[in-house]
């Protein structure tokens, strides 16, 4: 498997080689099913939330897979949090 820490650990991107196994091994949350399901929830929430704009998509998209890592904190918290250590005084 490989992974690559994006934006300072922000976002995780893992990979699994699909001719050896659909799941890692070392990590069974790292399943090809799992990205297919986050796949299926962001098209179904963003298509009903902000129709087609292929302008804004991809924020669209940045702000689906933020607030589902962070889904159990409280969100404006979690904001000023990811301001504060991306954009330091």
């Amino acid at each position: 498997m490989n992974i690559a820490n994006i934006w300072n650990g922000i976002y995780m991107h893992s990979v699994v080689i699909h001719e050896h196994n659909l799941v890692d091994l070392d990590d069974p949350d790292v399943h090809t099913q799992t990205v297919e399901n986050m796949w299926m929830r962001a098209r179904r929430k963003l298509w009903r939330q902000y129709g087609t704009s292929r302008e804004l998509f991809p924020s669209y998209l940045h702000e689906f897979i933020y607030r589902n890592k962070f889904r159990n904190d409280d969100m404006f918290c979690r904001f000023l949090a990811t301001v504060a250590a991306n954009y330091p005084l």
